[in-house]
């Protein structure tokens, strides 16, 4: 059954959880969520309620105390509960601020104190354990409430014991549901009179991103600015009630949380949510999903995996397979170009369709129809191959201060290499040197206490994203380079590369350190030594080396230094802690263009010296020593 969509016909004029309750309303019966709980079977709720949860889980957080303009903190991965927290907060007229899971202690600190979290959602005992490392210094933090109590623990009360917990202190999200399901029609009246009172133009959550600086800096996003990019995203998402979506990347991203969480909420249809990132693949399989947001590197897997199927394919068949996928990526050309497919193109798409690509859809996923890729850029042979197969895989751009997509690629418009035109409320401009400015209603007002950053960012009314790129006469914008120091990794996480480069200096000896890891898995890093210190300190343990040349690659130092580097870097998250280091011969100069005049680091002119180690150091999985053209020696360490 199809219904009236004429909620979304107004949504840029009211908030978030105002439609969503009229849309659960809409759709009452229809399936709404999907989740599974200690490796059972896919257990499902629908709109009715989905939305009965929320609602008495709002009203539990307002007997807790929470008023209008306060803030609750989602410090969990990706959950039903997280998404029930978010909204029934932002249900009471409060702000929702996400922590991701992989937060070091020291942005926990931060973000919570920034913020002046009230109240701290948590997901289980482990996330527990790293809060309550840093609750001394987390005072405003009123209410901590479980989404998931261990197996061995039969009450929340049990587990405060355990972590002598003041009384209180500690909840579980099914006491405050009940608290709120006990509550009368005046309370839900109370709810309901914050949720029509709650402006446009008031803040319904506050995103940290990190900065260059290291320094994590609060976004805050207004209830007009995400209704204005949910109407962006009606042309590329689906409005069917019955589309599924696949939900895996962290809801502290702002990429989920829009064209995930957001755009389901206010539109309709399943999610589905997968137990973890790793188990994506099975869970696509067990829910059939029609539409899922990746970053490139969880698309790169899903490539992977049937590549290697056409790969063990020969004679005729893969011929047959080779000949179908080139059709499809003929029919991809033509539609980035604005060509038309001609009667015999046309036919041998119908052929290939039969014969091979409809195969390859089946093996992908049966009903998947959209995937949209962000965080980072994909590469070209990836998403040529996922159009021709077809499935309409749309590139975007976006940051976490423009509310997320500030262009998408079109479905039947797709121009591999772009990331497409602008939405539709967005203004885009090149800045004289390329930079890519924004303004529109999705655009951010500033980051939160911070006037300073706030003025960096803006170019009058235009915000400055930091990327240079160019815009072709159809209006697609192509990302050429990154203004900004930010590493932005395969999984779209931003990594400010001086806060990384900062511990590497606390490490003994190392005087110089650049970090890379832009498009990767992980980050890398060059340094340089004290040559002197590092012999005097080998001497004094006996070590045997006949030269600095020899001591810079012997195993006791390369291992002291990687157990140093490990120790020191346990405040950064996982994400940005080095994986792989190596110790060139020399220090970077100003001779060699490497540094400026004011000994500053060029890391565009490191990275392109040293770009042979840089890449071995991905490739290569030993310690080794590495001679790197007119240098004597880099030591390259795991």
């Amino acid at each position: 059954m199809l219904v009236d969509r004429k909620i979304s016909d107004s949504i840029t004029d009211r908030n978030i959880a105002a439609v969503f309750f009229a849309r659960a309303k809409q759709l009452d019966h229809l399936n709404c969520v999907e989740y599974k709980e200690k490796k059972e079977p896919y257990r499902s709720m629908n709109w009715r309620e989905f939305s009965k949860l929320v609602q008495q889980i709002a009203l539990g957080l307002m007997t807790l105390g929470l008023k209008a303009g306060e803030k609750a903190a989602i410090f969990s991965s990706t959950t039903h509960y997280w998404v029930a927290a978010d909204i029934a907060t932002i249900s009471n007229g409060a702000i929702s601020v996400p922590v991701y899971p992989t937060s070091s202690a020291n942005d926990i600190d931060f973000i919570i104190n920034n913020s002046q979290a009230k109240v701290l959602f948590v997901q289980n005992e482990s996330l527990l354990k790293r809060a309550l490392a840093v609750r001394d210094s987390i005072p405003t933090v009123q209410k901590i409430v479980l989404f998931f109590l261990p197996a061995d623990v039969k009450s929340v009360d049990e587990l405060a014991v355990k972590y002598n917990l003041p009384n209180g202190l500690l909840a579980d999200i099914e006491s405050v549901r009940k608290l709120g399901a006990s509550l009368d029609t005046a309370h839900l009246k109370i709810l309901e009179d914050r949720m029509k009172s709650t402006p446009k133009d008031g803040i319904a959550t506050i995103i940290y991103t990190s900065g260059t600086t290291g320094v994590p800096k609060g976004v805050p996003l207004t209830h007009g600015n995400i209704m204005a990019v949910i109407e962006d995203m009606k042309p590329i998402l689906s409005e069917d009630e019955r589309a599924v979506y696949l939900s895996y990347l962290p809801l502290s991203h702002i990429f989920e949380r829009i064209c995930g969480e957001f755009y389901w909420l206010t539109h309709g249809g399943v999610c589905a949510f997968a137990e973890s990132i790793e188990m994506m693949g099975r869970n696509m399989i067990e829910v059939e999903p029609t539409t899922i947001l990746v970053v490139p590197r969880v698309l790169d897997r899903i490539y992977a995996k049937v590549k290697s199927g056409i790969d063990g394919a020969t004679g005729r068949k893969r011929k047959l397979i080779d000949w179908g996928l080139d059709v499809g990526a003929e029919i991809v050309e033509c539609h980035g170009e604005g060509k038309k497919i001609g009667p015999l193109l046309w036919v041998k798409h119908q052929i290939a369709n039969k014969l091979v690509l409809e195969k390859l859809r089946q093996r992908i996923g049966p009903n998947l129809r959209i995937i949209v890729s962000g965080g980072a850029p994909a590469t070209k042979e990836v998403l040529t191959f996922f159009n021709a197969v077809g499935i309409n895989t749309l590139e975007g751009y976006g940051l976490t201060e423009t509310s997320a997509p500030t262009n998408v690629n079109r479905i039947g418009q797709v121009k591999i290499g772009t990331v497409g035109p602008a939405v539709d409320s967005v203004h885009q401009r090149l800045a004289d040197d390329g930079e890519i400015l924004v303004k529109g209603p999705t655009i951010f007002k500033g980051y939160y206490n911070n006037p300073e950053a706030t003025a960096e960012a803006f170019e009058g009314e235009w915000f400055k994203t930091g990327d240079i790129g160019t815009i072709d006469a159809d209006g697609y914008l192509k990302i050429t380079d990154r203004k900004k120091d930010l590493i932005i990794n395969s999984a779209g996480k931003n990594i400010a590369p001086q806060r990384v480069e900062a511990v590497l200096k606390t490490v003994p000896f190392v005087t110089q350190a650049v970090v890379f890891g832009d498009k990767q898995k992980h980050l890398v890093a060059l340094i340089t030594l004290d040559e002197q210190a590092a012999c005097d300190f080998a001497r004094e343990r006996n070590w045997e080396f006949d030269s600095y040349f020899d001591l810079s690659r012997s195993t006791a130092l390369l291992g002291f230094l990687k157990k140093e580097l490990q120790a020191r870097s346990r405040d950064l998250a996982d994400y940005e802690q080095v994986k792989r280091f190596a110790i060139l011969a020399n220090e970077l100069s100003v001779e060699a263009g490497e540094l400026t005049a004011t000994l500053k680091i060029k890391r565009n002119v490191v990275g392109r010296n040293y770009k042979s180690l840089i890449d071995q150091m991905y490739s290569s999985h030993d310690p080794v020593a590495v001679e790197h053209e007119s240098r004597e020696l880099a030591a390259l360490a795991k």
